[in-house]
């Protein structure tokens, strides 16, 4: 009786905190003019209250955003255009129960990204699940894994934020993931799945490259691996084929009823001058190959892939483990062609920063391809000595621990910070500056509440880190050391902040104090100062805390 219980716990509280997790913070800011996500809900509006796809009036309502394309006098978003056609209903429904009028900002805000992004990242986990489970045994290292890449990865940023990159990215995994069912699968699946799986997987590759333009270089990567792995081949590749033509039909359709021409995009008619010149440099701005852009991206304390996820450097020994088995050789050579090919495009890209983002948000669609090889070879980890477990669950669990606290507090890392973790993340939550989130809905305020959410965090890390194969005697070992770990790459990130880059922006400082919302008695404004600085915008200087 005790065993079924603590199978069915397990069962449910694992999802029960993934979903805690994405739902329990909701970041808005009314000052920062999110120009990734207004220019999407703006179309939403115009296609459900006037028929159209231009977003001028709605830009003079509410906010205006740099994200638009112009053309013959009209403006329009200057992305691709599905994740405002998914989110009509939303809006639709929104209006409706308004009594007719157009809610208030915060709340479109909040329900686009309920049903643009959370929803979606939470489902396709399932599906992730399902997959891990074909590449790992133990459900401890399945956990593991899952935890890593919804929680440890841009892929949380992005799918609680209505930007493009997760969802189109999740789209493109699920392609992946279908045509690797259909693939090993074979005769067993049956013939209705046979032929249903490719074209699923079409139709998912498809609506990625309408939900977000970059994953289009996903795309026939996929269909030579449905070519390779499917059987028969050739039926493979049509039945892949017919899938993705639908959405990417409508993609067309969708230029030329805004920019006359099937193949004209909104990037090619970007209004913002600063945009105009990045995109004209060579393929839409992507160019030759930049070391300061791949440093950047990859390894610098304040947008790099490696510094926020650590773990994905496993993806690399993973590989070569899959491409010296056969079995493997086909998904080993799709990941290393996917990430050495994002790795080349952000790096090579003139607007390689991105903006404001935690991490290189345009590699975010690649980030299943890294957890595949991980997986593998957290597969091959389960049956070595459990020492070698130790660093992988240290990094993952620095990972959860660093983009969970980012996204309960300002998921928006302005370049003004050479070490926004410690600057943005840890200053701003320590002064008890947190958005909107459930526990203000129940009456609690400022670091009070962000407790739930830490708490459930901080269980959740611990039965992942203590929750692996082996005896008792191994997973406490794992669990400790890992944890080790974990502090050990925290104190090495702190004493890097003696080689800042940049200074802390005092002056930017009061700005983002300002435009934080919600505001409360409790928020210590003078916290924000780096100790010992001279007066600055109206800030007190403090004491060093030691």
């Amino acid at each position: 009786m005790a065993a079924s219980v603590q199978r069915w716990a397990a069962r449910l509280l694992f999802p029960a905190a993934m979903v805690l997790l994405y739902t329990y913070n909701f970041p808005y800011f009314y000052g920062i003019h999110s120009a990734n996500e207004l220019p999407r809900i703006y179309q939403s509006m115009a296609i459900v209250d006037r028929g159209a796809l231009n977003i001028d009036p709605e830009m003079r309502r509410f906010q205006g955003t740099p994200d638009t394309a112009g053309y013959k006098g009209k403006l329009y978003p200057n992305k691709a255009p599905g994740m405002s056609l998914l989110t009509v209903p939303v809006y639709w429904i929104q209006k409706q129960a308004n009594g007719g009028e157009t809610p208030q900002l915060i709340r479109m805000f909040f329900w686009f990204r309920l049903f643009g992004s959370i929803l979606p990242s939470l489902l396709f986990l399932l599906l992730m699940w399902r997959f891990l489970g074909r590449l790992v045994e133990h459900h401890g290292t399945r956990r593991l894994l899952l935890g890593a890449y919804a929680l440890g990865s841009m892929a949380l940023t992005y799918g609680t934020l209505l930007i493009a990159h997760q969802l189109s990215g999740l789209l493109m995994a699920t392609a992946y993931i279908l045509l690797f069912f259909h693939g090993r699968d074979g005769p067993e699946q049956g013939r209705g799945a046979a032929v249903w799986r490719p074209i699923l997987a079409g139709l998912a590759a498809g609506a990625g490259v309408l939900v977000d333009y970059q994953v289009a270089f996903i795309g026939p990567p996929l269909f030579i691996y449905a070519l390779v792995t499917g059987r028969p081949r050739w039926r493979t590749g049509l039945l892949y084929a017919l899938g993705c033509a639908p959405p990417l039909l409508c993609l067309l359709g969708y230029h030329w009823v805004a920019f006359d021409s099937p193949f004209r995009t909104g990037y090619h008619l970007v209004t913002n001058p600063v945009f105009q010149e990045w995109h004209q440099e060579g393929f839409l701005g992507m160019s030759k190959f930049k070391p300061v852009a791949f440093w950047g991206s990859f390894f610098r304390a304040d947008n790099g892939l490696f510094y926020f996820s650590p773990y994905l450097l496993l993806a690399f020994p993973g590989i070569a483990l899959m491409l010296r088995r056969r079995q493997w050789r086909a998904d080993g050579v799709l990941c290393l062609a996917l990430i050495l090919f994002f790795g080349y495009f952000v790096s090579s890209l003139t607007f390689w920063r991105s903006g404001w983002a935690v991490g290189p948000r345009y590699i975010t669609c690649s980030l299943p391809f890294y957890i595949v090889p991980v997986a593998l070879l957290m597969a091959r980890l389960e049956r070595a000595a459990w020492g070698w477990r130790v660093v992988p669950y240290g990094l993952m669990a620095l990972a959860m621990l660093l983009y969970c606290t980012a996204n309960a507090t300002f998921p928006h890392y302005p370049e003004n910070f050479s070490n926004p973790w410690f600057d943005v993340t840890l200053r701003f939550g320590l002064a008890g500056y947190l958005p909107y989130n459930l526990g203000w809905r129940v009456g609690l305020k400022g670091l009070v509440s962000a407790l739930p959410f830490l708490a459930v965090l901080a269980a959740l890390l611990l039965w992942l880190l203590f929750g692996g194969p082996g005896g008792g005697r191994a997973r406490a070992g794992v669990g400790a050391w890992a944890l080790c770990v974990v502090a050990a790459v925290l104190l090495a990130y702190y004493v890097q902040l003696g080689h800042r880059r940049m200074p802390v922006p005092v002056a930017f400082l009061p700005w983002m104090e300002r435009i934080w919302e919600p505001r409360h008695e409790g928020m210590d404004i003078e916290l924000l100062l780096p100790a010992g600085d001279p007066v600055t915008a109206g800030l007190k200087p403090r004491r060093p805390w030691w």
